[in-house]
């Protein structure tokens, strides 16, 4: 009988220690802050990589801004801006962006014909996500 008594006694003390160990495990997870990943180079972030023109007709000019920060912590450099057709102009900074500053691109649709407006364009640069795709979207009404 003593022996029983022991058994439950050390089978109750080790499942307690256990259950202790575990509690404070999840409370120091819990109460741990988010750290976010550390780039080592430049990074590239858009503000947005969808941009609508809306309903424009036939002839018509529109000017889309497309901005961009550099989160990492190197200077940022765009070597090329790609667009999907001749309707569409872009403009860029040539100089780098620094850390924790923004840049832009400026895409300009002429539209000259009617339809849906479903063109890309294609982001180089020195960023550690070398490529990134812009959409521009909308519709022409003749």
């Amino acid at each position: 009988m003593k022996k029983i008594a022991c058994f439950i006694s050390i089978c109750m003390i080790m499942s307690s220690l256990c259950f202790a160990q575990g509690k404070g495990k999840k409370e120091a997870e819990a109460s741990t802050p988010f750290v976010p990943k550390v780039t080592t180079g430049a990074e590239i972030e858009f503000d947005i990589v969808t941009f609508d023109y809306g309903t424009l007709g036939a002839g018509e000019v529109k000017t889309g801004i497309f901005t961009f920060t550099n989160v990492g912590n190197k200077p940022l450099v765009l070597f090329d801006v790609i667009v999907s057709c001749d309707c569409t102009e872009v403009e860029w900074q040539k100089e780098p962006v620094m850390p924790g500053k923004k840049g832009t691109i400026k895409a300009v649709y002429t539209a000259k014909t009617a339809g849906v407006i479903a063109k890309q364009i294609t982001v180089q640069s020195n960023a550690q996500t070398d490529r990134v795709r812009l959409q521009l979207k909308g519709n022409v009404k003749e």
